[in-house]
């Protein structure tokens, strides 16, 4: 039956807020790649007599800026946050840092706490079934213990699939709980009854129209049906009242028939679909609207006043597309904050307080980047199209939305001007490959938007900073002249001490004006003479694959090289010697995507160089994986090395170009990955100590897969005529964690038998007796790589993550070793407190959960088979997943709950193989503490001149 659609298509969206009687709230979401500034959104909302907004979070700038403007507030848990939740001293805390902080006269007037957003969906398959709960009750009884119990509740966002009616008999009165949930929701509902508090059901009538195409299509609007649903004698007109009386009739069979219900999100998507349009859109709200101010209730509830939230405030061009384009939509204001459509929000006829815009908003200029007529490789345009929709939102253009009208070239200009504005207007984003320009003329139709993008808040801090940077430096002239003037005059006499140490005479004003310049003038003479200002390391730059196509337009590569190698080449600048255009492009997974534009990419930031001046010294290349060569299946032997077939003709263009710019071949050689790939490789054959099983090739054997490697591409290269191309090695190592092979023990004897060699000179067999460039791989550990291959991925450094070397290693190769790696110095470590399992807790079967939930979002990948914590008993593995969650949240001790089953030590829990690390003090605090005295240079100058 057609009626199951409105049962079902709610299942696909939630996000946003609802607050007190008989007011219009709205869903404030900020999913956008430039989102308005606060402030400037909560003065619209005042502005259009806005009085209750819904957040997803407590965003902290948010919480600012709806500081003393009284709407008011519903904050959120977000799910990812429950299971902690379930800890109560974890939910006081929570309750005291985004509740209790901001209840103050003046403050933000908080009524609700959103404790998860829809985690009972269908979808979610029980993630969030045993947690949602307890972390309700915690909340709301810290709220209560907090002293605001009386005036602000805890609820719960939940998605209208939590209940519907039977098959057999699909009418609101039928309506129940979800059968897997209905133990779960019979309490909830109870707790809520208990706490005065409300069920928040999300409504959707656009979503039952979406999901079912027999779904009635007046049915999804107030006007009425030919088609209603007759339940004992009511008949339903509007999907809107049957959806929210199935929920009456739940509650009822639950035993709280007087619950009160908010909607938490309900409204009308104004784009993306055939039926989301600006038209549609208005017509649902007049009709709700209306409806609402006359406080018509539904058949089940009649003459009710009901709490509403609409969906939503702002479009928001990132979130995600799933289930449709028209997700980026649902706002009622524009993503700058200007109204779609002329809507009174009283729901007062006829209309009289129509929405207003939203002040001060600043735009980036009036220019658009379009396609450029005069374009001749017009094969390139599809290509170039799903670039720039890639990266920015190109909804509008799909089947039945505003822009679907253009003709290939107006669709080719709309892309382009979407991703240059999603850029900030950065010139080199309009390339495309010679196919876009930057126009001042809008190409804006009756029904498309070609938009101006608003000004980031970034570029309002960017100016601050260069304000700051003007004033200091004006300031810090006039020191120095009035400096210069006292030294000349009153002979000034100072001896350096050392060169942080200056003595002068007892002169008031040689001491408070002359002293602190000439300290810091000596002081950065001193740290740029011990090349602490100036380092001497030679530098590879990078442009990632996501730019080749950009870089394929010469006029943007010009620019890229000037921006990120010019401007660096000066006396005491970057010792810049490579460009990587790409990162392995040709790698065989990315199935084709970037063959096209690497070489042009290649040949122009090259070309770009040598304009500059710098192609003597600088050169561009491709570090590319050793997939791109190989040995046919019949002969595989390094001389029979060729480039792979598919990319032969682009790879001999390639080599080639690198010969005629004397530049080099960049290929990443992994012996860890030939021995983790495939089981029956020789072990023995990964290292460098011999093999009982060499490769036998015209006579030469090869007993390591490195030489072997490294000798097909020889091969490769020869058979395409530069058989001296020189070879640099862009990566190449051995993991220390993660793998049954991979440890520190096997990296070492990696090392060791590979730097002695490189330090020989030794070569290759088909290239004997050469120094070859390599890089190790890598620096230090990343535990917030992906683990695709393998959970090794996140341990290839040398260094820990904290700059601790791993083992002795001298990376000059000499034997025996003597110049032994040195640790990262001035690194400033967390408290040295871990959070491990708690031996007293009585809740063991919740660990599986717990530790699964630690695990999910911090690295547990040394707990794997045949890495380094592997050894652990049950309780050591819990201790050290938790422990890794705590640290990886700053040592949150709101992170260390874990349902009662985590707590705080000072007991250092690390064996002889496993390690229980403190993590390093967040970098983010050493901005946050420079920018204070950044700020406050200016005025100490004008202190001391005042002196």
């Amino acid at each position: 039956m057609w009626l199951g659609g409105f049962f079902i298509c709610l299942s696909l969206i939630g996000q946003y807020f609802s607050v007190a009687e008989g007011v219009i709230g709205v869903n404030w979401g900020t999913m956008a790649i430039r989102p308005l500034p606060p402030k400037i959104v909560v003065q619209m909302l005042l502005d259009n007599g806005i009085k209750k907004v819904k957040l997803f979070d407590a965003d902290e700038n948010t919480m600012k800026a709806l500081a003393g403007s009284n709407i008011e507030v519903m904050v959120a848990i977000p799910n990812n946050m429950l299971a902690i939740m379930n800890d109560y001293d974890a939910a006081k805390q929570w309750v005291d840092r985004n509740v209790s902080r901001y209840m103050f006269e003046g403050g933000v007037n908080i009524k609700y706490v959103a404790v998860g957003n829809e985690p009972f969906l269908a979808a979610y398959k029980g993630s969030f079934i045993n947690t949602t709960f307890p972390a309700l009750q915690n909340i709301q009884n810290a709220i209560n213990e907090a002293g605001f119990g009386a005036t602000i509740k805890a609820t719960v966002p939940l998605n209208a699939d939590v209940y519907n009616s039977p098959a057999s008999n699909q009418v609101p009165s039928a309506g129940r709980f979800r059968a897997d949930i209905s133990d779960i929701m019979d309490q909830m509902v109870h707790f809520f009854k208990q706490n005065n508090a409300s069920f928040t059901v999300n409504i959707y009538p656009f979503l039952s129209l979406y999901a079912n195409k027999d779904f009635p299509f007046d049915y999804a609007f107030f006007e009425g049906t030919s088609k209603p649903v007759v339940d004992n004698g009511i008949q339903y007109t509007n999907v809107f009242d049957a959806n929210f009386d199935t929920l009456v009739s739940a509650l009822k069979a639950a035993g709280v028939p007087d619950l009160p219900i908010i909607i938490g999100e309900v409204g009308w998507p104004t784009d993306g679909d055939i039926n989301g349009n600006i038209g549609y859109a208005e017509r649902f709200y007049n009709g709700l609207l209306p409806r609402l101010a006359r406080k018509q209730g539904t058949p089940l509830r009649p003459n009710v006043d009901i709490d509403v939230y609409l969906f939503g405030l702002i479009d928001e061009d990132a979130k995600s597309i799933d289930p449709g384009n028209f997700e980026r939509h649902w706002g009622i204001f524009r993503y700058d904050g200007q109204p779609k459509f002329p809507m009174d929000l009283s729901g007062q006829q006829p209309p009289s307080n129509l929405l207003v815009a939203a002040k001060n908003v600043k735009y980036l200029p009036q220019k658009w980047c379009v396609f450029n007529p005069k374009a001749d490789n017009l094969d390139k345009l599809p290509d170039n199209i799903n670039f720039a929709c890639t990266f920015s939102d190109c909804t509008a253009l799909g089947y039945g939305s505003s822009c679907n009208g253009l003709d290939t070239n107006g669709n080719a200009s709309y892309a382009f001007n979407m991703y240059f504005q999603a850029q900030g207007q950065n010139e080199l984003s309009c390339g495309f490959q010679g196919l876009g320009m930057v126009t001042t003329q809008n190409q804006s139709t009756d029904k498309c938007s070609f938009i101006i993008q608003i000004d980031s808040p970034a570029t309002y801090r960017a100016s601050a900073r260069l304000l700051f940077v003007m004033l200091s430096f004006i300031l810090l002239v006039v020191l120095m002249w009035l400096c210069y003037v006292m030294l000349f005059s009153m002979e000034l006499i100072s001896k350096v001490r050392n060169p942080f140490i200056v003595e002068y005479k007892d002169s008031l004003v040689e001491k408070k004006l002359c002293k602190w310049l000439v300290q810091l003038l000596t002081a950065l003479d001193y740290l740029y003479v011990n090349h602490i200002l100036h380092c001497d390391v030679k530098v590879m730059v990078a442009i990632p694959n996501n730019m080749l196509a950009i870089m394929n337009d010469y006029d943007s590569a010009k620019h890229w090289v000037d921006r990120n190698v010019s401007r660096y080449m000066f006396e005491g600048g970057v010792n810049i010697k490579y460009v990587a255009v790409g990162n392995e492009p040709f790698l065989a997974a990315y199935n084709g995507s970037f063959i096209n534009t690497t070489f042009p990419a290649l040949q122009n930031i090259q070309n770009a160089i040598n304009e500059a001046g710098f192609g003597a010294t600088i050169k561009a290349t491709v570090p590319l994986n050793a997939d791109v060569y190989n040995s046919p299946a019949s002969n595989q032997v390094p001389s029979a090395g060729r480039f792979r077939a598919d990319i032969s003709d682009i790879m001999d263009q390639m080599v080639h170009f690198f010969k005629q710019n004397n530049a080099s071949f960049t290929v990443n050689i992994y012996p860890f990955l030939s021995l983790y790939a495939n089981k029956d490789f020789p072990f023995d054959y990964a290292f460098f100590q011999g093999t009982s099983k060499p490769v036998v090739d015209n006579g030469i054997q090869y007993t390591n897969v490195f030489d072997a490697n490294f000798d097909t591409l020889v091969s490769a290269l020869k058979a395409a005529g530069v058989p001296d191309l020189p070879i640099i090695i862009g990566e190449v190592g051995w993991p220390t964690d993660g793998d049954i092979n991979g440890n520190i023990g096997y990296a070492e004897r990696f090392y060791n038998g590979l730097l002695p060699r490189l330090a020989r000179k030794q070569g290759t067999p088909l290239r004997p007796n050469v120094d070859i460039d390599v890089y190790l791989f890598g620096l230090i550990d990343e535990d917030a790589k992906s683990i695709d291959p393998g959970n090794f991925e996140r341990h290839w450094g040398i260094f820990r993550y904290d700059g601790q070397p791993k083992f002795p290693m001298d990376l000059s190769g000499q034997q025996p070793p003597s110049n032994l790696l040195v640790a990262a110095k001035n690194v400033k470590y967390l408290p040295q407190k871990w959070c491990v399992f708690n031996p007293e807790a009585d809740n063991s079967d919740k660990l599986p959960d717990n530790i699964n939930f630690a695990c999910t979002f911090s690295d547990c990948t040394a707990l794997g088979y045949g890495s380094s914590c592997n050894g652990l008993d049950t309780n050591g593995n819990a201790s050290y997943a938790f422990n890794m969650y705590f640290q990886a949240q700053g040592q949150n001790e709101l992170s260390c709950g874990f349902q009662g089953l985590g707590m705080v030590t000072t007991q250092n829990q690390s064996t002889d193989k496993c390690s229980f690390f403190i993590q390093i003090d967040s970098p983010a605090s050493y901005p946050a503490s420079g920018r204070p005295m950044f700020v406050m240079l200016p005025l100490i100058l004008l202190l001391v001149l005042m002196l």
